[in-house]
């Protein structure tokens, strides 16, 4: 299953901010340093089902509420949003390719 680091990153913030779980607090708990936290909340650290289920458990949510996006349009091909850079509700996806692909360079 696909999913988005930047949709989990947005959800896990949201739910820190309103559980007034700071990023450091978070980190500690988790045994993750403050670094990772930070590139999970900008949506640049993919993680295992494992680790991403004791995520949810300690935000007390699930997995699935963790990767669902409010945007019914997920599957939207990407011709589709290409086409129209400068439309704010394309603009994650853009930033989604252009991790993948600088994910992808870096591996190599």
């Amino acid at each position: 299953m696909k999913y988005s680091k930047r949709v989990i990153g947005t959800n896990v913030w949201a739910l820190m901010e309103e559980q007034h779980i700071d990023r450091e607090q978070f980190a500690d708990d988790l045994g993750y340093s403050f670094r990772d936290v930070c590139r999970l909340i900008e949506g640049r650290l993919l993680l295992p089902p494992s680790a991403l289920q004791r995520v949810a458990e300690r935000l007390n949510t699930t997995q699935a509420d963790l990767i669902s996006c409010d945007d019914s349009n997920n599957v939207i091909p990407v011709s589709q949003f290409m086409k129209k850079f400068s439309d704010p509700e394309n603009l994650d996806k853009v930033l989604d390719l252009l991790d993948e692909y600088v994910e992808l360079k870096e591996s190599l």
